[in-house]
């Protein structure tokens, strides 16, 4: 999941290639190391023979996260990650050998290569690069929260999203940490290591929040920008409830792409926080408004309905908000 970073990338050469620099460059990065960890997932699942769990994990960077990046690629670059994606589905679907289903993999991380090239400069800026690794560990916190309960696995897809994404952090670090200050980068070296081993042992999330809290003041002090605090519950909701208006003019006004980023913003950028309180209060409401917010309200958007069947379906799902909210006490 995905927190948008309010935050402007201060000292950074904005270089321009065959397409306007991505508006959010750091949310654009690490969605795409987002689909790499869920296709790292997804290989791993592959090579033990859990097809399904492999199915599971490949389905959410074309499903889920491509429409948060489709409008920042070249034309060229979406048309061959949609390539990809069918390769990777179809090799999938067939069940060839590991290492058939490994080499289409690499063609869709090669593209991705690309895409960040796209970045110009700013890809290799230490101020950048530190602000793309505090979100993804950030991320990786909040998927682990979800997926382990007293020291035992509840949610495996989950879990397994908060190692790779710990290690696509780990990733990135290793690429950019000569470039910064000793002092900062042996104190996320040590906190990225704290990281993965609380996840290794399956931890308390208290000690996970400890190691990454740690990772992101050393990487606050190299970007010289603060993570934004988290949000409450409370905040979470009326954003919801504001992107869900905002998705409803959109449509109204003839503007899909920007209603359906607004839906995109409601789900990955807020309501995945809800869904671990939610789940213990009532675990069917939640899985109701995860799929309805995640998946049905954007199938029916590219179904290009009337604005009317479309508000209704929105107001549906605001109801059901409603209901959690209560149940959370917002």
């Amino acid at each position: 999941m995905i927190r948008r970073a309010s935050v402007a990338l201060l000292g950074l050469t904005l270089t321009t290639g065959a397409l306007a620099v991505p508006k959010d460059p750091v949310k654009f990065a690490v969605t795409l190391e987002q689909m790499r960890g869920h296709y790292d997932a997804s290989l791993l699942n592959y090579r033990n023979g859990d097809l399904m769990m492999a199915a599971k994990h490949a389905k959410h960077p074309a499903n889920e996260l491509y429409a948060a990046v489709q409008n920042d690629l070249t034309p060229a670059l979406r048309h061959k990650f949609l390539a990809d994606y069918a390769r990777i589905d179809q090799t999938l679907a067939a069940k060839k050998p590991y290492a058939e289903y490994q080499k289409v993999m690499n063609g869709f991380y090669a593209d991705v290569d690309a895409a960040l090239a796209t970045l110009g400069a700013t890809r290799n800026d230490p101020k950048f690069a530190a602000q793309v690794i505090a979100q993804i560990l950030e991320n990786a916190e909040q998927e682990y929260e979800e997926g382990v309960q007293s020291g035992k696995v509840t949610n495996l897809a989950e879990y397994q999203d908060a190692i790779y994404y710990v290690a696509r952090a780990r990733g990135w670090f290793d690429k950019n940490a000569k470039n910064f200050p000793q002092h900062q980068r042996d104190g996320t070296a040590t906190a990225l290591h704290d990281a993965a081993t609380v996840i290794a042992r399956k931890g308390d999330i208290k000690a996970l929040e400890k190691a990454i809290d740690q990772a992101k003041e050393e990487l606050a002090e190299i970007s010289g920008v603060q993570q934004a605090p988290k949000s409450s519950n409370a905040a979470y909701f009326a954003n919801i409830d504001r992107l869900l208006n905002a998705a409803k003019a959109h449509y109204a006004g003839g503007m899909s792409d920007d209603a359906e980023e607004a839906l995109i913003d409601a789900y990955l950028e807020n309501f995945e926080y809800l869904e671990s309180p939610l789940a213990k209060k009532d675990k069917a409401l939640e899985t109701k408004l995860e799929k309805t917010l995640r998946e049905d309200l954007r199938a029916l958007l590219k179904s290009k309905p009337s604005a009317q069947t479309f508000n209704a379906a929105v107001d549906a799902a605001v109801a059901d908000l409603k209901k959690a909210r209560a149940l959370l006490g917002e």
